[in-house]
């Protein structure tokens, strides 16, 4: 059967950056397949375009740019924040993710670039905007009934070679 938009399917999946050091894996996270539902916003939009025509067994290697993955590096979304304008106490690190809550309480995922006596630098950029990106997929199953609720985010990529840390926890900086 041929995946066609809408479809339920299974895939395996690399990830690797433009130098060829993993992203992500999940043969390397779990082991597992990964289940998703074409059309739902579940998986990069160009990732869909990929793997629509692919058939069961098949694989496939192919590269999204930086503006069909996750957008180019915007600068506009790097804030130089003065510590003396964060409420409450902090111990930040470098490399930690920070949600930042500006004054009209909207929230956006960041991570600590710099820290100085004054100040401290949140990147709010995906972590892999700018990035071109080298995907390996393989159907392993099609036509699958859906999940009743879809995990909107199913293929969590996380970034074992990018340059921040990996925190579970991620402190709120207040503005």
């Amino acid at each position: 059967m041929v995946v066609e938009d809408g479809d339920v399917i299974k895939i395996m999946f690399t990830l690797r950056d433009k130098k060829g050091n993993l992203i992500s894996s999940n043969e390397k996270v779990n082991g597992e397949s990964v289940k998703i539902q074409l059309g739902t916003g579940q998986v990069l939009p160009e990732l869909e375009k990929n793997l629509i025509g692919m058939e069961k067994g098949e694989e496939k290697e192919f590269w999204l740019t930086p503006q069909e993955a996750y957008g180019e590096f915007n600068p506009l979304l790097v804030e130089k924040i003065p510590k003396k304008n964060l409420k409450g106490d902090h111990e930040l690190e470098l490399g930690q993710q920070v949600v930042v809550v500006a004054p009209n309480g909207m929230t956006s995922p960041g991570w600590v670039r710099i820290i100085e006596d004054d100040y401290i630098v949140v990147d709010m950029n995906p972590p892999l905007a700018g990035k071109a990106l080298h995907f390996e997929v393989k159907v392993l199953e099609t036509d699958l009934e859906p999940d009743p609720v879809p995990n909107p985010f199913q293929l969590g990529i996380s970034c074992e070679s990018c340059d921040h840390e990996h925190e579970e926890e991620k402190d709120t900086i207040h503005l």
